[in-house]
């Protein structure tokens, strides 16, 4: 993993983005490392490694930004459509196991597509 930290990516209002094996972190959350929500951070994302790596990225990507913009149109609100992306659903769930991911079934994230 190669953390990046940047003002620019992830948007405002957002901490981290990942894209494999890049770590993009905004400038203002470089204080928090070692601290609980950083390593919660660092998992989140690599959960979303994992997802990226299964579904050979490009698919990743592709199904990521469709399923934001149907749950965009059902929730009506950004948020609520992010909060609700069933590979979201996952990383946050997950996000403070320290062993899920030498636990994880592959495509695990469409446990969540339901809701």
């Amino acid at each position: 993993m190669i953390i990046i930290f940047n003002n620019i990516i992830p948007f405002r209002g957002y901490t981290a983005l990942a894209f494999y094996p890049f770590l993009f972190v905004r400038h203002e959350f470089k204080s928090y490392q070692h601290t609980n929500n950083w390593y919660r951070m660092i998992q989140h994302e690599k959960i979303h490694f994992k997802q990226q790596i299964e579904m050979l990225f490009l698919f990743f990507y592709c199904w990521y930004v469709l399923e934001f913009l149907i749950r965009l149109v059902i929730h009506k609100n950004v948020d609520k459509a992010y909060r609700n992306i069933s590979f979201e659903k996952e990383a946050y769930q997950h996000e403070q196991d320290e062993n899920y991911l030498f636990t994880r079934k592959k495509f695990h994230w469409l446990h969540f597509l339901k809701g």
